[in-house]
């Protein structure tokens, strides 16, 4: 345990996402209006310019993170590059729930509720429960497992 935002003295009700820094020794909390509060060794490096903040995820190699908006915005601070959004590439979705990293930070998986998964970067793209004739609409994250 490191802090919280009522430690600070900050009333919120709108968490949207939480991420440890790569070494477990910090953890960075997300608003869903792009405010992000570090806590430990985790280092603001900056704030999403709009709201709608789904989720924040670690670059695994460390030095920074990415900020994901339900539009498949995204935002990206300190050492996580950006390879790319959905609104870059005129495609229109309001169901993102998650981005995952590749293992080398330089690339990710942005995933949508319905198990709907797009690939940016040197992430591999490992198909999608809707290519799989799969109908859901309630996946509310994923984790990249090694």
């Amino acid at each position: 345990f490191e802090g919280s935002l009522p430690g600070l003295h900050i009333s919120v009700s709108n968490v949207s996402g939480i991420a440890a820094t790569p070494d477990n020794q910090g953890y960075w909390v997300v608003r869903a209006t792009g405010g992000v509060y570090g806590f430990g060794d985790a280092e603001n490096l900056g704030n999403a310019p709009t709201g709608g903040i789904v989720a924040i995820t670690a670059n695994p190699v460390g030095g920074g993170y990415w900020l994901t908006s339900s539009g498949g915005a995204v935002y990206n601070f300190g050492g996580a590059g950006f390879f790319n959004s959905l609104p870059g590439m005129g495609i229109a979705v309001s169901n993102i729930v998650s981005l995952v990293p590749s293992a080398d930070g330089h690339g990710y998986l942005l995933v949508g509720s319905d198990g709907g998964l797009f690939a940016f970067g040197d992430a591999t793209f490992p198909g999608s429960l809707p290519g799989l004739g799969i109908h859901v609409n309630n996946i509310v994250g994923a984790v990249h497992v090694t």
